[in-house]
């Protein structure tokens, strides 16, 4: 395994099931440490975010229609990284690696298989950077779920020596990250736990002419329909035990119609229906945590610290519904530690390039189930 103590610069882009923009982080690591330098989003064009979203909806794909979205996101991929080096004056040479996660357009474990598009060759070629990508293959290539990978990277950023700590991340899916303390040496594990913005964007999109749902404010105005709750609640994924992932190709809005009746959405007002979603995403996590049975009292000094990370970190009313399902848990935003909840996933990718650049297996293999740790992605030099 080659360690460097030596400070690289990296890039780590990333487009999430919300598919709203490329989160692109500069990052400085070495052995011991990591540090974001800078940390930019660029939003996707909306013809490009509709059909990536039609992608997850239809679940069917002209191969023309493939090719072209490869080759689109590639370049739109690129073009952050552009847009990157010159927020932050850095320059292509300074760069070490790229790490791409590319978007998820199907996620299919039962076949071994994931698929995330944004061609790397493109981002390589013109950027002039190296560009490690197509990761999760690696471990699903192992019998692993290939997801979630967050869970590796929060332990660098939230373990704590002597106590269990979770991590949050509440994109357009959510899951789990349980961070065991340092001094156990016990492996951390995490799975996706189900929906998270992902449902509550869409609403809001197709009702309001929004993008989201700002601190939750219309949701908050609702009501929460307890029998709506529990149709969406009765879905098989959520019994089921981990390892587990999913994606939006499964919890999209053909799901939300399916588990509901079309009929119910001429019915139900439009803060009723963000109150339950939001209530869904929280009650989902809280019940995934909550089956932890963390001992632990009341009392604030010993509370469980759960730090929420992605875009839902900003949803106010989301977070007072989960601190309402965990009594027993501080619900805190992963800006309080210091580190920005839209930068932590980009983040991660540029890790997993330096990790693959030094030969590093990612311990993975608690979490997803996979034979054994692997080292992950593949290489595209410019």
């Amino acid at each position: 395994m080659s360690k460097t103590t030596q400070t690289e610069l990296y890039i780590g882009l990333m487009s999430g099931t919300s598919v709203d923009a490329i989160d692109a982080a500069l990052v400085a690591i070495n052995e011991n440490d990591l540090r974001l330098e800078h940390f930019i989003s660029t939003p996707l064009d909306d013809s490009l975010k509709q059909a990536l979203l039609a992608c997850n909806q239809q679940q069917q794909i002209r191969l023309h229609e493939l090719c072209r979205l490869q080759s689109e996101l590639g370049q739109a991929f690129a073009n952050s990284v552009q847009n990157l080096l010159s927020a932050s004056n850095a320059s292509a040479n300074q760069i070490r690696a790229i790490g791409s996660h590319g978007q998820t357009i199907f996620h299919a474990p039962d076949v071994q298989m994931s698929l995330q598009i944004g061609h790397p060759a493109m981002i390589a070629k013109q950027t002039g950077i190296t560009t490690i990508a197509d990761f999760r293959i690696d471990d699903m290539a192992l019998d692993g779920q290939g997801a979630p990978f967050a869970p590796v990277f929060h332990q660098a950023l939230f373990a704590e020596t002597d106590n269990t700590a979770i991590a949050v991340n509440i994109g357009g899916i959510a899951n789990i990250s349980v961070l065991s303390a340092l001094n156990t040496n016990t492996p951390i594990t995490g799975w996706d736990c189900g929906p998270g913005n992902g449902l509550i964007d869409e609403a809001c999109q197709k009702y309001l002419q929004y993008a989201y749902d700002k601190n939750g404010a219309t949701a908050r105005t609702g009501q929460i329909k307890e029998s709506l709750l529990e149709n969406l609640l009765a879905d098989d994924y959520f019994a089921k035990t981990p390892p587990k992932s999913s994606g939006r190709d499964y919890f999209n809005w053909q799901w939300l119609e399916s588990a509901l009746g079309k009929q119910t959405f001429d019915s139900i007002s439009i803060a009723d229906l963000l109150a339950t979603l939001t209530e869904l995403t929280a009650i989902t996590i809280a019940h995934e945590i909550n089956k932890l049975a963390t001992d632990t009292d009341t009392d604030t000094d010993n509370k469980v610290p759960v730090w929420i990370c992605g875009g839902g970190a900003f949803n106010e009313y989301l977070i007072e519904r989960l601190a309402t399902h965990l009594p027993n848990c501080s619900v805190q935003s992963s800006q309080v530690a210091g580190h920005n909840p839209d930068s932590i996933e980009a983040m991660l990718f540029a890790w997993l390039a330096y990790k693959r650049l030094h030969n590093q297996p990612v311990a993975l293999s608690a979490v997803t189930g996979a034979s054994r740790d692997a080292v992950m992605g593949g290489i595209w030099h410019p």
